[in-house]
């Protein structure tokens, strides 16, 4: 007691001090720090729920970010091939085409050398005509200077024999 004197202390107003403390820390306890507890812990749950559903909204969007790249690659993949597989048909087409140009020349240069020899054919059988013409027509002048009937037609004969190949 003679250090609570010591400093200047009175015992009574200590005690009732520290009960008045005490019953100001019990009433608090009761009915402040359980509220505010509650609402710190409420407060720590809602800011975890809150984390919690962050999180999980961030794994979505990875993986909608995922789903959406890889989507993203398979349209190009399919584009390429779209676009490879129009370039080879251009190519097949292009080469389709250049075939029938060439069929169809060869068929035009077929027909053409086809008509030439038919007119080939046609002069030379023209010209035959008019050999024997010719020829039938010295022959015939000889004859009625010269020769006879039958010397002539065996001269005639001769001479379309040499000339064209005719029968005799």
């Amino acid at each position: 007691m003679d250090a609570i004197a010591a400093l200047g202390l009175q015992l009574k107003p200590v005690i009732v001090q520290i009960v008045g403390f005490l019953i100001l820390f019990w009433i608090l306890k009761k009915y402040l720090f359980g509220r505010v507890s509650g609402m710190i812990q409420a407060r720590g749950d809602e800011i975890r729920k809150t984390y919690e559903e962050n999180e999980k909204t961030r794994a979505e969007v990875r993986d909608l970010k995922e789903q959406y790249e890889r989507r993203l690659n398979e349209i190009q993949e399919k584009a390429d091939a779209v676009i490879q597989e129009a370039g080879k048909k251009a190519t097949q087409a292009g080469q389709e085409i250049l075939e029938k140009a060439r069929r169809e020349a060869d068929s035009l240069r077929e027909k053409r050398l086809a008509e030439l020899e038919q007119e080939k054919k046609k002069a030379i059988a023209e010209i035959r005509t008019e050999v024997v013409r010719l020829s039938v027509l010295l022959t015939t002048r000889l004859i009625e200077k010269t020769v006879d009937q039958g010397t002539a037609e065996k001269l005639a004969n001769d001479v379309m024999h040499e000339i064209g190949g005719l029968p005799s």
